[in-house]
């Protein structure tokens, strides 16, 4: 369902992963189905590796997400597990 995707810092990918993969029914990607690395993205590498930042890039399948009843799970349950990673 979703994907967490980190190119050399794990750790905030990590905990995040592991707090959505404690909920029921939710399968978490792992840098799957594809990775991040400096010759095929921009975001992470520049602005939050280069400033020392913690980071995730977080994928969301479109179907969880297309109306405002997904949009609003989805918001909350990130939300709630961002603060928690954090």
């Amino acid at each position: 369902m979703p994907a967490c995707f980190y190119n050399r810092d794990p750790r905030f990918a990590h905990r995040l992963m592991a707090l959505l993969n404690a909920e029921k029914n939710l399968f978490v990607g792992d840098n799957a189905p594809y990775l991040v690395s400096d010759a095929s993205d921009y975001t992470i590498p520049v602005h939050a590796e280069r400033r020392g930042l913690h980071h995730v890039l977080i994928e969301i399948r479109q179907d969880l997400i297309a109306d405002e009843n997904g949009q609003r799970n989805w918001t909350a349950r990130l939300a709630r597990f961002v603060a928690a990673s954090v």
